[in-house]
């Protein structure tokens, strides 16, 4: 197994967009803190390394056999905790 190619963020979230990066069923519920989310962006914008993603792909029929979930794209506190 090798690791592929680095993307961007902006990369990543135009794949999220387009619905080439979704979330399998089995992913738990969101659970950082406001505090944990400002501090991967205070890394991201400090160029410091955030570690990697495992990205698990499907294709043909087996993608019939899973459920998926989009990513949230709007969140706040109190409301839309829940995906899809």
């Amino acid at each position: 197994m090798s690791f592929q190619t680095p993307i961007t963020i902006a990369n990543a979230i135009e794949y999220i967009d387009n619905n080439s990066f979704l979330l399998p069923a089995i992913q738990r519920e969101f659970v950082w803190t406001n505090t944990q989310i400002e501090r991967l962006f205070d890394s991201i914008m400090r160029h410091y390394p955030i570690s990697s993603f495992l990205f698990w792909q499907v294709e043909g029929d087996t993608k019939s056999q899973y459920k998926f979930y989009s990513f949230l794209k709007r969140f706040r506190d109190r409301y839309q905790t829940h995906n899809d």
